[in-house]
């Protein structure tokens, strides 16, 4: 039965490749559930279903990012650093403008369909069925993220550069209501400032832990130094307990916490080269014990968890020369945490790697690619029966091997 999956595969691939317009060739029961907004040759294709249609023309659309109940779909859309952002309806395919002149992140409420987004510094909220009445403004937002319940954010003001250096980075919460009253934000933390053994000027986004007592985020210093080095940290709910964890590349990729309880997972080593000195290590916060999961030789990258005790990680030999592709021949491979256990995953050929494992309930998503063409198969969670699913995936940019798949793919298992 397994020969004949596997022929049947085949031909299904052959079938895609040799197509006028790429087709998913993934069979129903390995894709129920699971929908993908992506981008092709510059448009948004989403697969639902069944089903894989061009959902909204280019030129240049990026980051498609689904709404939490999978309603809607925000993106990006032109080849400048400042994008206008706009929303789809994926039931009736309705396309709305946010804004011309987007330059900051934007990011879905996890309890409604409002997205909150930044444009110079500016923090603004709209709901998703009327995107010109803004709901609330902040001003003067270097980083945010939204709280667990939806009532409002975390974030990070915009440091100043004054005679004596620069102004020290206060972490805030605020609600919805108190947006724009900044005399009404609650001060979680001042960072402390710059020193020989810690300087930032900016946050990356903020992480929640599952058991929703401690908060994961990268500690940035100027631009030219983030590229290379920023400081890991975890804070407690209350603001009262800072923790340095660990120095990491500029990539908020590379930091997750576990599913329950409070373990993070992230990617430690300084550079900004994905093919050297990027080590899989997972910190209990409770203990504060560390343990690293890479063997020596080797790197890791993008990695995803499965359940609480095992996470699928991109490996690939440790190498200055990344090869033609711009980023290093990579296996997924599967760490058991508590036995140290590591299993070898998928064997891609040729100069193709395997990249951005993403985990769902009895399934595995990953993105093959080689320095040309990027596939995104799924199979079982041990990477068995994989079959190609989304064909023609836009390749997007790498940064010294660092190759962000969220500018090109997202996916969610819808309700």
């Amino acid at each position: 039965m397994r020969f004949q999956a596997i022929v049947y595969g085949v031909i299904a691939l052959l079938a895609a490749l040799t197509a006028s317009a790429p087709q998913p060739v993934l069979a129903a029961g390995h894709r129920e559930g699971i929908s993908a907004a992506f981008v092709r040759s510059g448009d948004l294709w989403l697969t639902t279903g069944s089903e894989e249609r061009k959902a909204a023309a280019g030129p240049a659309i990026a980051t498609p990012l689904w709404s939490e109940d999978g309603r809607w779909v925000a993106y990006s859309k032109g080849d400048s650093f400042v994008k206008e952002l706009w929303l789809l309806q994926v039931e009736s395919g309705k396309q709305l403008l946010v804004n011309r002149a987007v330059s900051g992140r934007y990011e879905w409420a996890p309890d409604a369909e409002r997205l909150a987004y930044q444009t110079d510094g500016r923090l603004r909220v709209i709901e998703a069925e009327h995107p010109d009445k803004v709901l609330g403004t902040a001003d003067e937002i270097g980083s945010f993220s939204w709280l667990p319940g939806g009532d409002g954010f975390i974030a990070a003001q915009e440091t100043e550069l004054q005679e004596g250096g620069f102004t020290p980075v206060r972490i805030f919460r605020m609600t919805l209501a108190q947006m724009g009253q900044p005399n009404l934000y609650k001060t979680l933390h001042v960072l402390p400032g710059q020193s020989d053994d810690f300087f930032a000027v900016r946050t990356s986004l903020f992480k929640w832990s599952a058991d929703g007592h401690w908060i994961a985020f990268l500690a940035e210093p100027t631009a030219s130094l983030s590229a290379d080095s920023n400081t890991l940290c975890v804070l407690r709910e209350d603001g009262v307990v800072l923790r340095t964890l660990d120095h990491m590349a500029r990539n908020d990729n590379w930091f997750e916490w576990a599913p329950a309880g409070a373990e993070l997972a992230y990617i430690a080593g300084e550079g900004r080269d994905a093919g050297t000195n990027k080590r899989l290590k997972i910190t209990r916060i409770d203990s504060g014990r560390t343990a690293l999961y890479t063997p020596r030789g080797y790197t890791d990258n993008d990695f995803a968890w499965q359940g609480v005790g095992q996470l699928v990680v991109s490996r690939g030999r440790e190498t200055a020369d990344t090869g033609s592709e711009g980023v290093p021949r990579r296996k997924l491979i599967a760490v058991a945490l508590q036995s140290g256990r590591q299993k070898t995953l998928t064997r891609p050929r040729g100069h193709t790697g395997d990249y951005a494992p993403q985990a769902f309930p009895n399934r595995l998503a990953w993105i093959r690619r080689d320095a040309e063409h990027a596939d995104v198969l799924l199979g079982t969670p041990d990477g068995d029966e994989s079959v190609v699913w989304i064909a023609d995936l836009e390749q997007g940019e790498s940064y010294y091997g660092q190759w962000d798949s969220r500018r090109v793919l997202d996916l969610i298992v819808r309700k």
